[in-house]
This record gives C-alpha cells, sequence and structure tokens, in this order.
C-alpha cells in the first residue's frame, strides 16, 4: 500500500501495521511497546485491560501537557535526517 497524506487523520500518534491496520491514539502506543518487547510487554499487556474509551482520554490528556512537563526539543529525533524531517508533520 503506498504511502499518501491522509489530511483526514487527527493530530495524534498513528501507526500503520504490516498487515494493514490503522491504529491511532493509544493503540498504536500499545502496539509499539509491544514491538519494543521485554517489560514492555508486560506493561502493554496490563494497559490493554484498560477499556480503549479511558485510555484514549488518559492518552490525549499526556498529549497536552507533554511539552509542559518534557520540554520541546527539535534535534531530539537523530534517525531521521533533516532533508526528510519536512515530510512529517510537527
Amino acid at each position: 500500500m503506498p504511502l499518501e497524506r491522509r489530511d483526514n487523520l487527527p493530530d495524534s500518534f498513528v501507526v500503520l501495521t504490516r498487515d494493514g491496520k490503522l491504529l491511532m491514539r493509544s493503540d498504536a502506543s500499545l502496539h509499539t511497546m509491544r514491538r519494543f518487547g521485554g517489560g514492555w510487554i508486560v506493561l502493554a499487556n496490563i494497559l490493554g485491560l484498560i477499556p480503549r474509551a479511558f485510555r484514549d482520554v488518559m492518552y490525549d490528556f499526556v498529549a497536552r501537557i507533554r511539552y509542559r512537563v518534557f520540554g520541546r526539543r527539535d534535534e531530539l529525533c537523530p534517525v531521521v535526517p533533516p532533508n526528510l524531517r519536512a515530510r512529517f508533520d510537527p
């Protein structure tokens, strides 16, 4: 499936899985934790027991305050070269 800009996606964490599923917000976070492995799998499985509606409310809360808590630094993504960063939404 070719990647294209999808203007109808919300401003949140989005993951396109290998099998073509589009995961957003807390579902995308849990998927990523499981891919990290180790203790992250255990945490993802525990958080996965919480109903998605409540997880998404908590996700939205953390998303709103993350820059106040952690600060904002543009240089924190060394994996993506500067010439490619323009292809991603801020």
